[in-house]
């Protein structure tokens, strides 16, 4: 009889700590974000390149991402789960051309980079947008020189 009593008050306790886990984690993500991403006042023009978006949160936690669209649109997910947490984000941005051909027997080659070297790291953007809880739309503007 101790030993059902026991076990169930551990089977409840366990219950307890992992529902408190889960809900308490504050992964909402309250917020979902779209834009346009421009250089030099036009839609950034990708081509047959490639490029992404990424948002890290100033407060820590996980990024959020996007592949961005031949146009220069984006919508983010953090992880694979459209959306966002509301907060101050610092943003990088990364766009190269189309791989170029590799000698035979090579592995292959990145494109020409797209976008300016000071966009790609979280130490050196000067790009920092605020997201509020909700919709929000971030235009992200970058400068060639």
């Amino acid at each position: 009889m101790n030993r059902q009593k026991y076990f169930r008050r551990a089977v409840a306790i366990v219950a307890a700590v992992f529902g408190l886990a889960v809900g308490g984690c504050g992964s909402s993500l309250d917020s979902s974000v779209t834009g346009t991403i421009t250089m030099d006042g036009k839609p950034l023009d990708l081509g047959n390149g490639t490029c992404t978006v990424s948002f890290y949160p100033e407060a820590g936690g996980p990024a959020a991402q996007a592949r961005v669209a031949p146009d220069g649109t984006y919508a983010l997910k953090t992880g694979s789960t459209r959306g966002i947490r509301s907060g101050k984000y610092v943003v990088t941005v990364v766009a190269t051309g189309p791989s170029r051909e590799p000698p035979p027997g090579s592995p292959p080659m990145p494109g020409p980079l797209l976008t300016p070297t000071r966009y790609g790291t979280k130490q050196r953007s000067d790009l920092r947008f605020t997201i509020e809880p909700g919709t929000n739309r971030i235009d992200i503007p970058m400068k060639s020189k």
